[in-house]
């Protein structure tokens, strides 16, 4: 449960190519410059249109692209943003030679105008679909050509004023590259071709690289951009390179090798003809762009995508998940966003709970959070405490101090706690086989320890992402984790323990039945009596389905519907917990003390492990250990369910604990949740001397 991710249905479909249906082809080459200055022009879109042939050309302006026989009457198209396109009919390229293709800048003529100044009020708007993030992914077609691209229609025809672009954002699934290029393009609406996506309204380039895993990729918008057009499309382009594309390619065919049973076969008859495609039930490569499963979004929103520079658009079920702010106003990029206020002719910094205040309700708005906690505990004394929004937003009721949250994987770091208890009590050892306490899990091809399901070393599966009711929203309820072992016992190992770090939140539930077995408690039990009272933790427990629990906040989607009810009880152990920010810092606080556990065993949790070849994992014994942005050590773990999120962090250095949760997710740029923004809390936290 650690993060959404790794509950969505991602798919990638790869077609299997038999010697009949090779394809004769030829290969064009070539160099795409400006036609004035001969400089080259890098993505340019080059294809055939309505066809599955297109490309775009690399950094340098190169390109290469394969051209069926059959093909060879048609012609040949480039363009790219701010400039004319041009048509060349294949049949007058020459076969043998590199060609330059000179393309001529888009110049447009203003008519006369004459400024006056006018006071206004000041108004804009949000459109597109930033809230809806019941996610899935896009397939990514890049693995053999580029230009692929999704547009999402943007209808500001009730706000005809709002004509300048302030910000833009696209949501990113899942991202598989070490680093990727996305080039955001304002289109419009092709009256001519059934209002599909047509030609760019903006001619200059607006491109991002990243290397986020997971969440919300901000455009830069570095000039005045205005849009007179009522509706348009919000498009994004998938913008890689020769070996971005090798990458996803080899990443694909490995995992298939690697993983034959999880491969998916169909087989269509097409002419006659057996055309066999193969589907992994995953992500393991490439850059997936985000959509709604929300019925509402489905409804109102319309998205297209193509499969290259000149593919032909065709409708998406989902929408895409992107949205861009519009105001009366042109943005003014001299301003910053500062800590300081002005005070008549000085400027004065804010105190630091009005700091943190600040960003609690930036975050808020931000994330789209209902209810949100926050607590800060330095030198064992709690500091901060605060709560905003709504436990319940239908009925208005606000969230308070005693608000209980999910916290999902942070339920992890508690389990861990757990555990080692048992090792001071020389109950478990971490170096046994998990079998020796749990005989009923079957043994698999490895064994494995309980020491490497503490470190995610275990190689047991996480969620496969088949489909929430499978995988997530499991509505039977367990009476302990060690009947909970039933949900993925049979299952085989992904990797052989020791080899590879595998988030596996399976693996804790595993655990869960080892401290029912050392302990010969059900762990709910065990866990109130061990580590949640002698901890003054009296609103931690699990989460009980269909409970009454006066203090417990109800939970929701990011669209802002109220989550689907189910049963969390196989899950406790790994992320089926309830708490409140205060309990959780008391937790932390305790592992700063030797009042939990010893000098030795808490080395052993906050020092790193190591898979079988000596690469650190960045991951203790149910805690990430590292440092932020400045370099400063910190233990910290996130949780995130479609319905909820939550964030533990420990500087042992400054002997300060943050914890926060909330009632619907907390959409993170990283895998492990440590976002930027939370990072930014910390710093604001940690760097002031008065606590």
């Amino acid at each position: 449960m650690q993060l959404f991710i790794k509950v969505l249905f991602l798919i990638v479909f790869i077609p299997v190519v038999t010697k009949a249906q090779t394809i004769k082809t030829r290969v064009v080459r070539g160099m795409v410059v400006d036609a004035r200055t001969q400089e080259p022009i890098p993505y340019a879109n080059i294809g055939i249109l309505d066809t599955e042939i297109g490309t775009l050309s690399n950094e340098d302006g190169s390109f290469s692209i394969k051209i069926p026989i059959e093909y060879q009457v048609k012609n040949l198209l480039f363009s790219s943003v701010g400039y004319k396109r041009k048509s060349i009919p294949l049949l007058t390229i020459s076969k043998s030679s590199s060609m330059q293709v000179p393309l001529s800048e888009l110049v447009t003529e203003l008519d006369e105008i004459i400024v006056t100044s006018e006071k206004i009020k000041k108004r804009k708007a949000v459109f597109g679909n930033g809230k809806s993030l019941l996610l899935s992914g896009i397939a990514n077609y890049d693995t053999l050509y580029a230009g692929s691209a999704i547009a999402l229609l943007i209808d500001k025809s009730q706000y005809p004023s709002l004509t300048y672009i302030q910000s833009a954002s696209l949501y990113i699934a899942s991202n598989k590259m070490p680093s990727f290029k996305v080039r955001m393009r304002i289109l419009s609406v092709d009256s001519s071709n059934g209002q599909k996506p047509g030609r760019d309204l903006l001619n200059e380039q607006i491109i991002e690289q990243s290397t986020i895993k997971k969440g919300w990729l901000k455009f830069p918008i570095d000039n005045v951009y205005e849009i007179e057009q009522e509706a348009f499309y919000l498009t994004f382009e998938w913008i890689l390179n020769k070996e971005d594309r090798k990458h996803i390619d080899h990443t694909i065919r490995e995992y298939m090798i690697l993983n034959p049973d999880r491969i998916r076969y169909d087989t269509t008859i097409i002419d006659g003809k057996e055309i066999v495609s193969e589907t992994i039930p995953t992500a393991v490569a490439g850059t997936y762009f985000g959509t709604t499963k929300s019925k509402k979004d489905i409804a109102t929103l319309v998205s297209y995508s193509r499969s290259h520079s000149f593919g032909k658009w065709e409708r998406l079920a989902k929408p895409l998940s992107a949205k861009i702010e519009m105001t009366n106003y042109p943005p003014d990029h001299t301003s910053a966003n500062s800590d300081v206020i002005s005070a008549g002719n000085s400027t004065q910094e804010y105190p630091v709970t009005d700091r943190i205040n600040l960003w609690v309700e930036d975050f808020k708005e931000e994330q789209n959070i209902p209810g949100l906690q926050l607590a800060v505990m330095k030198h064992d004394s709690l500091v901060y405490s605060n709560a905003v929004g709504y436990l319940d937003k239908t009925n208005k009721i606000e969230t308070n101090s005693s608000t209980q949250f999910r916290i999902a994987s942070v339920s992890k770091t508690l389990t861990s706690a757990g555990l080692m208890n048992l090792v001071s009590q020389g109950k478990v050892d971490l170096d046994r086989s998990v079998q020796y306490y749990v005989p009923s899990f079957p043994q698999k091809k490895h064994p494995i320890t309980v020491r490497q399901l503490l470190s995610h070393l275990g190689g047991i599966r996480d969620y496969y992402g088949i489909s929430w009711e499978e995988e997530l929203f499991i509505q039977e309820h367990y009476e302990n984790s060690t009947e909970a072992v039933s949900v993925f016992s049979i299952d085989t190992l992904v990797v052989k323990p020791g080899t590879q770090f595998v988030y596996s939140s399976f693996g804790y539930i595993l655990l869960g039945a080892v401290i029912e077995s050392a302990s010969k408690q059900p762990y709910l039990e065990y866990m109130n009596e061990e580590i949640w009272k002698p901890l003054n933790m009296n609103s931690t427990y699990g989460d009980i389905a269909d409970s009454t629990m006066a203090h417990k906040s109800k939970f929701y989607f990011f669209s802002e519907e109220e989550a689907t009810p189910y049963d969390l009880s196989y899950s406790y152990p790994s992320g089926g917990l309830i708490s409140t920010s205060n309990d959780l810092v008391k937790f932390g606080s305790s592992m700063l003390a030797d009042g939990l556990l010893d000098d030795s065993l808490r080395n052993q949790v906050f020092k790193t492990q190591y898979t079988s070849t000596g690469k650190p994992t960045g991951y203790g014994l149910g805690w990430y250990v590292g440092e932020d942005f400045n370099g400063t050590k910190v233990w910290y773990h996130a949780g995130e369910l479609p319905s909820s999120g939550s964030m533990i962090l420990i500087y042992p250095e400054h002997e300060l604990v943050i914890a926060l949760l909330a009632n619907s997710p907390i959409i993170s740029d990283k895998e492990d949740g440590f976002s930027t923004e939370i990072q930014r809390l910390s710093e604001i936290i940690y760097n002031h001397n008065g606590w």
